[in-house]
């Protein structure tokens, strides 16, 4: 059974408890309509925003430095793994690639697919759609397998290096209200089902930690998650207090946070205990830090920046944006957070103290 704790959170007061410097408001970048997603390259010096039917690109001086139009409905950016194409999935399954080198557009059209994910090389797309999962070669745009799921597709994951592919599915057809519900591992070497394990009803989303050892599969209907080992196949169903929208790992694999309807909990991988974290108002997006002790995320409803501190899970400052913040990203150096703003059509750049600020404020 998950043991739940509860975990308030607090604003810095000041140099005189310890703290300071703090993460403050560096920027504010008007990008001209709503942000769906942010993303930053791996070399930190672009950033790339999904707006309602272009990309907008901008660079590490807060300058939009182009825009590329890529059609409607951008939901997710994804880059492959030397960020030399930027993958943009849209609503509905199609996918436009982007050379970040040129800036050319070409689309992949998915038809009515219910989630796309793009392999790490950027050589394969995989596509669900109904009771199974097509697998696309992406230079030449054909469907070269087709692989049988158990029940309709609700999400699809991939391992950190793209071996295994996971597919959540449950059978829709039924008249119960919560159907029952399966993970289909995949290895995309051979695209052969090597198992499938029961979880719990009307799965939502799927994520894998970054090491490949557990799968956490929401259950907004049940307010659940079902903890997979993808060593053993073990299934833990994790109760929680309200309906949960999405999982996001820190580099290490041993905490969980996932976001809610209306709150932010926290789950140890290794045990599956369970603490709710006080945060602004209705928590959206989650980002951690490159070195996995940071946790920034957007509260929608208050207009401010949570940054969790990933050890004690307390919140250690609360950074006031405009707007309605959504859409986060951090850079890869960690020195900055990007936060689109979807009502206001605006991305803030949140700048974070350093190990040198740290040193300087102290000196002086």
């Amino acid at each position: 059974m998950a043991i739940r704790t509860t975990v308030t959170s607090g604003r810095p007061s000041g140099a005189g408890d310890g703290w300071a410097p703090a993460e403050t408001v560096a920027a504010r970048i008007p990008v001209g309509g709503r942000v769906h997603d942010i993303i930053t390259r791996g070399e930190g010096e672009h950033v790339y925003v999904a707006l309602s039917d272009s990309v907008t690109v901008v660079n590490g001086r807060h300058h939009i430095v182009g825009t590329i139009p890529v059609g409607a409905e951008p939901k997710r950016l994804a880059f492959d793994a030397d960020g030399r194409r930027l993958f943009v999935v849209h609503h509905g399954g199609s996918v436009s690639v982007i050379d970040t080198r040129d800036h050319t557009v070409r689309t992949l059209c998915g038809g009515e697919d219910l989630d796309v994910v793009v392999g790490a090389d950027g050589g394969r797309l995989y596509a669900a759609h109904g009771s199974g999962v097509s697998v696309v070669d992406i230079a030449g745009a054909a469907t070269i397998a087709t692989v049988p799921v158990v029940g309709d597709v609700a999400a699809l994951a991939l391992s950190s290096d793209s071996s295994y592919l996971y597919a959540v599915s449950s059978d829709r057809r039924t008249y119960y209200q919560y159907p029952a519900a399966w993970l289909t591992i995949i290895d995309t070497a051979t695209n052969a089902v090597v198992d499938i394990i029961d979880v719990g009803h009307s799965p939502e989303t799927i994520t894998v930690s970054p090491d490949g050892a557990y799968a956490y599969i929401t259950h907004y209907d049940t307010c659940s998650v079902s903890a997979v080992n993808l060593t053993t196949g073990t299934v833990t169903a994790v109760a929680l207090r309200d309906a949960p929208l999405a999982v996001t790992f820190t580099p290490d694999g041993m905490r969980a946070y996932v976001t809610n309807s209306g709150s932010l909990t926290v789950i140890d991988t290794a045990t599956n205990d369970v603490a709710d974290i006080v945060t602004g108002r209705l928590p959206r997006g989650v980002r951690i830090s490159p070195d996995g002790k940071r946790a920034y995320v957007t509260n929608f409803g208050d207009h401010t920046v949570s940054v969790v501190d990933t050890i004690t899970n307390s919140v250690s400052a609360t950074v006031d944006v405009p707007g309605y913040p959504e859409a986060v990203a951090i850079s890869p150096d960690g020195e900055r957070v990007y936060v689109g703003d979807y009502w206001s059509g605006a991305v803030t750049v949140i700048s974070i103290p350093t190990v040198r600020d740290l040193h300087t404020d102290a000196v002086a």
